[in-house]
């Protein structure tokens, strides 16, 4: 909470899943964690969506994902990017670089893939499920689908 010091209007949420098994196989120990990595979205989520006006331009950055995203690397999670953009990697990628550099971020890497070793997934899209149900976890906000 120091990070924050003075406005502690919201909790910065951790990944719990240190030392636990990363994969089907039930893989532990700090290799297996060295692996594990953060997916951040860019688009809604690290940067305010805006409407596209093509791959040079990248929202502002959102403070507090900001703030989250320096802590988790200041405690030694592995963060990537996970960004749609990334599809066009040669058009996408280095206007990205460029914008995390700008805003104090180091070279994370980019993606538009999920592996098994992601543990998290912060997106302004993502709808959370109960695992093997399909029903959302928590009440049904707009703009579940139906």
């Amino acid at each position: 909470m120091q990070a924050f010091s003075g406005k502690p209007k919201f909790e910065v949420r951790v990944p719990h899943t240190r030392g636990l098994p990363l994969t089907d196989e039930n893989k532990f120990g700090e290799d297996a964690e060295s692996r594990q990595w953060i997916g951040v979205d860019l688009d809604g989520t690290l940067a305010e969506a805006e409407p596209w006006q093509g791959f040079e331009h990248i929202g502002k950055p959102v403070p507090n994902m900001m703030k989250r995203v320096k802590i988790w690397l200041d405690l030694g999670y592995r963060v990537k990017i996970l960004t749609a953009r990334a599809q066009d990697p040669e058009q996408a990628i280095p206007p990205i670089r460029a914008w995390l550099t700008k805003h104090g971020l180091p070279e994370l890497e980019i993606t538009n893939a999920k592996d098994m070793d992601m543990i998290e997934l912060w997106d302004d899209r993502c709808v959370q499920v109960v695992p093997n149900t399909g029903n959302p976890v928590g009440p049904n906000p707009e703009p579940y689908r139906r």
